[in-house]
């Protein structure tokens, strides 16, 4: 279905070929194994070492990857990493300190987007247009537009995904219940993006200005 966003044609229905679904699982796992480190790392930098302990500091795309996120992300683009485990009173800012983890997070993972995008130019430069750089064009381009995917989708402030971490400094309680109903509110999120909100999301990919 091609539609106008923004005054431009924007095909909102996703591409199942097996060359589109290969490279963007080969995208999710880069977008989730940086995330997940990011979230980690963010963690340990403002003082909580437990995600450490968790194994959660690694580039292991299976230490990161949340099977319901995951699939979801290679199938649409739209997808969420496991949740990190954080202390609240073991970060700085106490309270908000998981809400600055999360942002870092959030904020890194449109930088490496970005910088995916840039380095299209530098490898047509190095290889052409042969099949090797026409390929890893290809695979740069869909990154890209997964990790701002990524980042639209997570900014919805609900476990399992990344602006959820808010919970935990300010309601850990609540933080509790829905990381223990992960696996069902999971599900309902994955069907609302088959159902029409990742239709939009991947329209907002194609024309923002990122990719300029």
């Amino acid at each position: 279905m091609t539609d106008k966003l923004w005054g431009q044609n924007v095909n909102f229905l996703p591409d199942l070929s097996f060359q589109r679904l290969l490279y963007q699982f080969c995208a999710a796992v880069v977008v989730l194994t940086a995330h997940g480190y990011c979230l980690a790392l963010g963690a340990r930098l403002l003082g909580d070492r437990g995600p450490q302990y968790d194994g959660r500091l690694t580039l292991n795309p299976f230490s990161h990857a949340e099977p319901v996120g995951a699939l979801l992300m290679i199938a649409t683009q739209l997808g969420w990493a496991r949740p990190v485990a954080l202390d609240r009173d073991a970060l700085w800012g106490n309270r908000i300190g998981p809400l600055l983890v999360s942002i870092g997070a959030l904020v890194a993972s449109l930088v490496l987007g970005w910088c995916c995008w840039q380095l299209r130019p530098v490898v047509f430069s190095a290889l052409g247009g042969g099949t090797a750089g026409i390929t890893i064009i290809g695979l740069l381009e869909t990154t890209a537009r997964s990790f701002l995917a990524f980042v639209i989708i997570n900014l919805v402030p609900i476990l399992p995904l990344s602006a959820g971490h808010f919970w935990l400094g300010v309601a850990p309680n609540l933080a509790a219940v829905l990381n223990r109903n992960r696996l069902v509110i999971s599900i309902v999120l994955a069907l609302i993006c088959l159902m029409g909100a990742g239709t939009f999301v991947r329209g907002l990919v194609l024309v923002f200005p990122y990719f300029a």
